[in-house]
């Protein structure tokens, strides 16, 4: 055989099993969770969820109200992101100087090499500390999580979005400003919904971090347990399933024992929430790649 097809058959072989890892690591992890906590997954998938994690001995171990806090605080981080990236991406592309956006976009870059767990510590002694003085209670909330999941999604939607606003073809813009529109209204009603496939994009991007992120939120909500009933006042302390996980798996709970079991059940139900969200999400980005976005032309006037 060549030597050469031989090489190239072998290069082809390694790159394979590198793609391949990837599966196999997520199906490892899969199968860790319902190895550890089979029992329990099946009694929740049989008899619902719960409504009230028991941290002693013994069960019920109902984790309904951590899933629901958990969608509403990595909702409620995303779109405060959303709600201040996307300015500023906006901004950035349209608006800013050359030498002013050279100053901003480093700045909004350098957040994402903070340590997670720096943006807590300064969550909990401004934020927390913040809300108490002004609100009440302890400080320790949902709000709390937001507000520190927010700055830290913050750098994801600004880059992406800023991206997306970049790759939008010039000819519509010109079209839209030689129409008459302002440059506001070609940001508008152009280029905002010509990048819609690129900010959806970082909104699931940074929906996923604050899902899944774990050491910013355990200094800010209060990791309460057994958690709050469902309820939508951001004001009250609550917990995660993150949280849940880090905390109880270093706590009391023993390696075989109902709550470790329940641990891993829950890592489990946490998985399939972050799968089932890059799936909606993904297959919304596709459909609106498919379909393109609605551009409306200002008339002449």
């Amino acid at each position: 055989m060549n030597v050469k097809l031989l090489k190239e058959k072998l290069i082809k072989t390694i790159l394979f099993l590198c793609a391949a890892s990837s599966i196999a690591v997520i199906f490892f992890i899969v199968y860790s969770f319902i190895r550890e906590g089979y029992s329990q997954i099946v009694d929740w998938f049989a008899h619902g969820f719960g409504t009230v994690w028991n941290p002693g001995p013994y069960g019920p171990y109902g984790i309904t109200p951590l899933i629901f806090s958990t969608l509403y605080v990595g909702f409620g981080g995303a779109f405060v992101a959303l709600a201040i990236g996307l300015p500023c991406a906006v901004y950035l592309t349209e608006f800013a100087n050359t030498r002013l956006r050279n100053v901003i976009k480093p700045a909004l870059e350098m957040l994402t090499g903070f340590p997670s767990v720096v943006i807590g510590v300064v969550g909990f002694t401004v934020v927390c500390f913040t809300i108490q003085r002004y609100f009440g209670g302890t400080g320790f909330c949902v709000l709390a999580a937001w507000i520190v999941l927010g700055v830290m999604s913050l750098p994801t939607i600004a880059s992406v979005s800023e991206d997306a606003l970049r790759a939008v073809p010039n000819d519509l813009k010109e079209a839209s400003l030689a129409l008459g529109a302002t440059k506001w209204q070609t940001t508008l009603r152009v280029m905002l919904p010509s990048a819609a496939s690129g900010i959806m994009a970082s909104f699931l991007l940074a929906l996923g971090n604050a899902t899944g992120e774990t050491m910013a939120v355990i200094w800010v909500i209060g990791n309460v347990l057994p958690a709050p009933p469902i309820t939508l006042n951001p004001l009250i302390p609550s917990n995660v399933l993150t949280a849940l996980i880090a905390n109880r798996a270093q706590g009391d709970s023993t390696y075989g024992s109902p709550e470790w079991n329940a641990i891993f059940a829950a890592a489990f139900v946490l998985f399939l929430i972050t799968a089932a969200m890059n799936l909606a999400v993904r297959a919304a980005v596709a459909r609106r790649g498919k379909t393109g976005g609605s551009v409306n032309l200002p008339r002449r006037p």
